[in-house]
């Protein structure tokens, strides 16, 4: 009785070994998809990353992308069962001839599956626990976060591992258990080989269709994306459509490009043609699967890595863009700015802090300004607060001075600069009042102008004289008591010398009348540079696994794809096909397959680079032709790469159908 139970457990563990050229490539893609999982979780449950400082932003991006990891590995593990239990079907169709009942195979499958869970997680969860440590160290590093911290195991990651996986398990042992149970014995036997019925032309026209409208559609949302509330939604769902739409397209437009092929006659009729042809019009269901997933991996590849590369590479714009002046003073009414300037570089000198980059100005600011035309307006009930500008309003005298030149202004004229778009009207409304604009300026030492800049526009606007700023404030519902003066610099120095330079004038200025605090934003650069580093971290950690995503799917598309062109090629060879003939197909058909995914990641990625850039934008990462430089330099070392690893894999499906083991 207990020999006879220990039966199915053993024979699990004998057909694992047995089968380990199909098994093992299963078990190590588990093991590395679960040891990714495991780091994230680990970092994510890590009581210390609540207790860093200005490790806000690291967190909430750390656990979004944990999120996204989770949505991923799920149909990527489907996917690699998939190969898996096609390759067991002749196994099992022949335990069923032998009278082993179908409830026995379903026993011995769980007890498989069993064995393969606890491979994978004795190798996953000690390889996280060896690596998470350099991980986190790296992210610790990129958010400028302490590095002398002690990282601790966290239990719930290790509990959530072990269920994430034991479901996505269960899944896949639930898909097997179906197909073998749905399946007859002869069914099974020749289920390996088995290739796809050819779709017919009515599926076809049906298919090719929703692939056209899906893509499209998330092209149409791709190009046309702009800087709103809705960005990211608008981001989600023209992946979501782009996915869709390769799927679709890739399996309809590859499978009519093949018939197309075949009519031609002097080109299908030849051994080398007929062969590719032939093969793949048969099994192109399944293989425009692998196509469609490694074309998705490699887009998803190419738009992290550019992002991550582009916002590295512009991390100092990005922070003088946020905080061109780290050090200000906040003053009402009007003020002496000689007098108070002398007082901030006596400090300095007595602190040894140099102050560069010094800018002081005057006017009335308000920063819930609205823009309909050429009117400007103050906020009302139904408006979307991030819709809204900030608008200073000057006088000539007050712009000559902050710019130290002389501007020449009649009655009725202003200039206005924009730190966005441009302006674009000739005439300005505020109120009941219009202005005509003399000149749009195209820099301003009030900040840098962003072309790409369309949520938040800071606009500087300068009339002639007091009476006319005075009219305009009143269009906006202000007064000159809003006058206000600031003061705005770099101190240079360490942090020590800039903490002691800050408190002398904030002590010095204590009595000033018209003195009202200051803002030493040098904490806020620090989140900043923090928030970046963690998408930094999340970048690579994603391009990393994207990568080996693609490749392992591009390695079980060859082999797979090998064993089942091993009898076809064997045929070929015993009427007479030589070597020569075999490589030459095999070019063809590797030739045939290897650009579709590529040229299909390089025009989405393409596509999709007008909302990338309003991605980035929303980040404050303004550089655009950084942008498009970076997009044609990943495109073209990602072409390299992809072009040595299917050469590589190709090797692999050589080998298979000429059986050199």
């Amino acid at each position: 009785m207990n020999k006879s139970k220990l039966l199915l457990p053993r024979m699990a563990a004998a057909n694992i070994r047995k089968n380990g050229s199909t098994y093992f490539p299963y078990i190590g893609v588990s093991i590395f998809t679960m040891f990714t999982y495991f780091v994230f979780d680990l970092i994510v449950n890590n009581d210390l990353m609540e207790k860093l400082p200005r490790a806000s932003y690291a967190i909430v991006f750390v656990e979004i992308g944990f999120g996204l990891l989770s949505i991923i590995m799920v149909p990527f593990l489907y996917y690699t069962n998939s190969f898996l239990i096609k390759r067991r079907k002749k196994e099992l169709g022949l335990y069923s001839i032998l009278g082993m009942e179908k409830k026995h195979i379903g026993v011995m499958m769980f007890w498989e599956s069993l064995v393969a869970y606890i491979l994978v997680m004795a190798a996953a969860i000690p390889l996280g626990l060896l690596f998470s440590r350099l991980l986190f160290l790296m992210l610790l590093n990129l958010a400028k976060l302490p590095v002398d911290a002690v990282f601790a195991i966290s239990p719930r990651a290790i509990l959530d591992t072990l269920v994430f996986y034991a479901l996505v398990s269960v899944l896949n042992l639930f898909v097997n258990l179906v197909q073998v149970g749905k399946a007859r014995p002869v069914e099974l036997m020749a289920g390996s080989r088995k290739g796809e019925k050819e779709p017919k032309s009515v599926g076809l026209t049906i298919w090719s269709t929703m692939g056209i409208l899906a893509l499209g559609t998330g092209y149409y949302l791709a190009v046309r994306a702009e800087i709103n509330s809705m960005l990211f939604a608008d981001f989600f769902l023209a992946v979501l459509l782009v996915i869709m739409g390769t799927y679709f397209l890739f399996t309809s437009g590859s499978i009519a490009l093949l018939k197309h092929m075949k009519k031609r006659k002097k080109y299908y009729y030849r051994p080398e043609n007929f062969i590719t042809v032939s093969g793949m019009l048969y099994r192109m269901k399944k293989n425009a699967a692998g196509l469609s997933n490694i074309c998705i991996f490699a887009t998803m590849f190419l738009i992290t890595v550019i992002c991550t590369v582009s916002l590295g590479l512009s991390m100092d714009s990005i922070i003088a863009y946020s905080y061109p002046r780290t050090f200000e003073l906040y003053f009402s009414g009007e003020q002496d700015e000689e007098l108070l300037k002398a007082v901030m570089e006596k400090a300095a000198s007595d602190t040894g802090v140099e102050l560069a980059d010094y800018l002081g100005w005057k006017g009335i600011p308000h920063n819930e300004v609205y823009i309909e035309g050429n009117r400007l307006r103050t906020r009302e009930a139904d408006d979307n607060i991030f819709n809204s500008s900030n608008v200073l309003l000057m006088t000539a005298e007050e712009f000559d001075s902050m710019e130290h030149g002389q501007v020449n202004l009649e009655a009725g004229e202003a200039l206005i600069f924009s730190r966005g778009a441009d302006f674009g009207y000739d005439t300005l409304l505020l109120g009941g009042s219009q202005w005509r604009i003399k000149e749009e300026l195209a820099e301003c030492s009030f900040g840098k102008k962003i072309e790409n800049e369309a949520v938040q526009r800071d606009f500087v606007i300068v009339f002639a004289t007091s009476e006319e700023r005075i009219r305009a404030a009143a269009g906006l519902g202000l007064g000159e008591e809003q006058k206000v003066f600031r003061m705005a610099c770099n101190p240079k120095g360490e942090d020590g010398a800039i903490d002691a330079f800050r408190d002398g004038v904030a002590e010095a200025l204590a009595d000033t009348a018209g003195y009202v605090t200051y803002g030493d934003y040098r904490q806020d650069v620090a989140e900043v540079e923090s928030m970046y580093g963690g998408l930094m971290f999340i970048g690579i950690f994603f391009g990393s696994i994207f990568l080996i995503c693609l490749l392992i799917i591009m390695y079980y598309k060859q082999i797979t794809e090998g064993f089942e062109d091993q009898n076809n090629f064997e045929i070929m060879q015993k009427v007479g096909m030589s070597d020569e003939e075999i490589r030459g197909t095999i070019r063809k058909q590797i030739r045939l397959v290897f650009a579709l995914p590529l040229a299909g990641a390089i025009l989405h990625t393409v596509i999709g680079m007008n909302m990338v850039v309003m991605l980035m934008a929303a980040l404050h990462n303004y550089e655009v032709k950084l942008l498009v430089i970076c997009t044609a330099a990943v495109c073209m070392v990602f072409a390299a790469v992809y072009a040595y690893c299917y050469k590589r894999t190709s090797t692999t499906y050589y080998k298979i159908v000429r059986h050199m083991n």
